[in-house]
């Protein structure tokens, strides 16, 4: 969208509890001609979210995705490679085979 964070402010505000944001917890993940995304996180309420602003023929539209990734942690999986039907069948052979729960496939590191 070509515009500065200070331009999108009035658009971005907590999904959870309506909290202006402060520009500092802002992460600027992607910005062209028609769209922005970021990564927010309110300090109000602790909630973290992922905002797409948007630039249509009736002017900005903007919609929050919550998430439970970090600044650190979104900064290296936004963008990233996608997962393959590869991925996913792997992911599927392995798990019809585990015998357990979520609690021992991550003390086993599986």
């Amino acid at each position: 969208m070509g515009h500065s964070l200070e331009n999108l402010k009035p658009l971005i505000r907590c999904p959870v509890c309506q909290k202006k944001y402060d520009p500092s917890k802002v992460v600027l993940l992607s910005e062209d001609d028609r769209k922005t995304v970021l990564h927010i996180a309110c300090e109000s309420c602790g909630i973290s979210s992922l905002v797409f602003v948007s630039l249509g023929k009736m002017g900005a539209v903007s919609f929050g995705m919550l998430t439970d990734l970090g600044r650190d942690e979104v900064r290296s999986f936004y963008g990233g490679e996608p997962v393959s039907a590869d991925d996913a069948l792997a992911a599927h052979s392995f798990l019809k085979g585990f015998r357990g729960g979520a609690k021992e496939c991550f003390e086993n590191k599986c």
